[in-house]
């Protein structure tokens, strides 16, 4: 096991799901489409630089009838070599119940659809 696995509290799942960002301290927002995704965080990309420890209003559209609303931290961004796009690591600081069961029960039956 690497070392990037054994820092993972929760299993991702690649997941191209879109999500609509607004930093909290600042005016930038922006949609994109996430690369994966577990119930403790999400990954997708971003156009402008925000830096680690900033905080984030997300909107993620899980499925086209079910989305939620969470506040999320920046846990890590890197500059991607082959664009002008950044991805961007973010752990979910609120987020309801529901949402977390749902999120639990999705991305087991993506990993029992994919055995």
């Amino acid at each position: 096991m690497d070392k990037a696995e054994e820092r993972r509290r929760f299993v991702r799942i690649p997941e191209k799901l879109q999500i609509l960002y607004e930093v909290v301290s600042g005016h930038k927002i922006g949609e994109y489409l996430t690369r994966d995704i577990s119930q403790g965080g999400v990954r997708f990309l971003v156009h402008d630089f925000i830096p680690q420890g900033s905080c984030l209003r997300i909107k993620l559209a899980l499925e086209p009838c079910f989305s939620c609303e969470t506040v999320a931290k920046v846990a890590w961004i890197r500059e991607n070599t082959f664009s002008e796009e950044y991805e961007i690591g973010v752990e979910f600081v609120t987020i309801s119940q529901s949402t977390q069961e749902y999120l639990i029960e999705h991305i087991k039956a993506c990993l029992d659809a994919g055995k």
